[in-house]
């Protein structure tokens, strides 16, 4: 009778998603000490990347994300969209047109962009004024 051999090596597929798991393993565990803070007698924040100071906390957003009423920065300056549609095509990727409302200024602009770009939403703080 003619038998097999036994095999004791993982077939290649599961070698390699086992090297591949090791990989990242061993990245995430060195690249985490990157990410710590250190203790530094300097004045700059231990995490992240200094900005000028600003009463706008900012968090990116996809155009999939976009909703009226959502204020997003453009350029520096704090927009509200006022209204948006998408515009699917038989070939290719969805528009999306989104009509803003410039908060300093008081002017609208009307923009186009592809689908999966980012926005960087501006949630500003209010202050009563009397």
């Amino acid at each position: 009778s003619s038998r097999r051999p036994l095999c004791l090596r993982p077939p290649p597929q599961r070698l390699t998603m086992m090297l591949r798991s090791a990989f990242l393993l061993a990245l995430a565990a060195s690249s985490a000490s990157a990410f710590a803070p250190t203790a530094s007698s300097s004045s700059r924040p231990a995490f992240g990347v200094a900005r000028p100071s600003s009463s706008l906390n900012m968090v990116a957003i996809d155009t999939s994300d976009i909703k009226n009423g959502l204020t997003v920065e453009i350029d520096g300056e704090p927009y509200k969209v006022l209204s948006f549609s998408i515009m699917k095509q038989a070939r290719g990727a969805a528009k999306t047109t989104i009509k803003f409302k410039n908060l300093m200024r008081g002017n609208t602009i009307e923009n186009t962009y592809r689908s999966g770009e980012k926005f960087e939403t501006a949630q500003i703080e209010k202050d009563g004024a009397q």
